[in-house]
Formats: structure tokens, C-alpha cells, sequence
């Protein structure tokens, strides 16, 4: 009977490894990403908080332009048209409070932030109540 020691128990497994790796053979792959221009747009609200007369009011929105880096980009208030400014109204039923923005910025080069400067001028206050007037910022790229 024959008697295996650590050692031989090694030499054999030394030797079973050798033999089922007898060849090797190789090949090669490529790691990639395609990198493509896309652009993204978060703009927050354009707050003119609480009021209780109508007088000069500004506020400021701010519009974040997440584009892949040196993708140039404009931005609209209008998807057909160049619009970087407008007057309109807030309104709370048949009540409203009139407001001009503008864009602090048309465009540039992404990424980038950029703001919207709300202003209220004095006029006749109305009824209490929240006004809200929606309203979409185009970012083309």
C-alpha cells in the first residue's frame, strides 16, 4: 500500500496541472464608449414669494443646462422662435398680476447655468389668493 505525502500529493497536482495546460492561446477586445452630444435642462420656479401690495417685485429663476462638454446649445421661450423675453400674467381665476421675464442668457456652450429675471411692476392689487401663470424654457442643442 502505497503511503501519499503532502509533498507527493503537490508534485502530482503540480504535474495533473501541467499537463491540462499544455497550450495556451490568446485573443484580444476593445473597452469603449461612444460618447454622443445630448443636452438636459432643469429650470427651477421663478418665486416672487408673498405680497401684500403690488409694488416693484423682482425674482430669479435658475435654469441648469447639463450638455456633454463644448456641445453648444440656445435657449427659448418659444419651441419655433428665438424668445428670450415675455410679458404675461399670473392668474388665480379671473384675477391676475401682470410679470415680464427674460433669460439672463440665449446660449453658450454646455454645460452651463444660466438665470430668469422676473419683474412686477405696481399695479392695482387683487383679491388674496396664489396667481400662477406655466411657462416652458427650449433648450436646443
Amino acid at each position: 500500500m502505497r503511503v501519499w505525502t503532502t509533498a507527493s500529493v503537490g508534485t502530482l497536482l503540480t504535474a495533473w496541472a501541467a499537463a491540462a495546460h499544455a497550450a495556451q492561446t490568446t485573443d484580444t477586445y476593445t473597452a469603449r464608449i461612444n460618447i454622443q452630444t445630448t443636452c438636459a435642462i432643469t429650470v427651477s420656479d421663478l418665486d416672487f414669494g408673498n405680497v401684500g401690495v403690488i409694488s416693484t417685485h423682482t425674482a430669479a429663476a435658475t435654469v441648469g443646462i447639463n450638455c456633454s462638454l463644448g456641445t453648444a446649445y440656445s435657449l427659448s421661450f418659444s419651441n419655433t422662435l428665438a424668445v428670450t423675453n415675455y410679458t404675461g400674467a399670473m392668474t388665480n381665476g379671473p384675477n391676475s398680476v401682470a410679470y415680464s421675464a427674460a433669460l439672463g442668457s440665449a446660449g453658450g456652450i454646455g454645460p452651463g447655468t444660466t438665470s430668469i429675471m422676473g419683474l412686477i411692476l405696481p399695479q392695482p392689487t387683487p383679491p388674496t389668493g396664489l396667481y400662477t401663470d406655466n411657462r416652458t424654457v427650449y433648450l436646443n442643442y
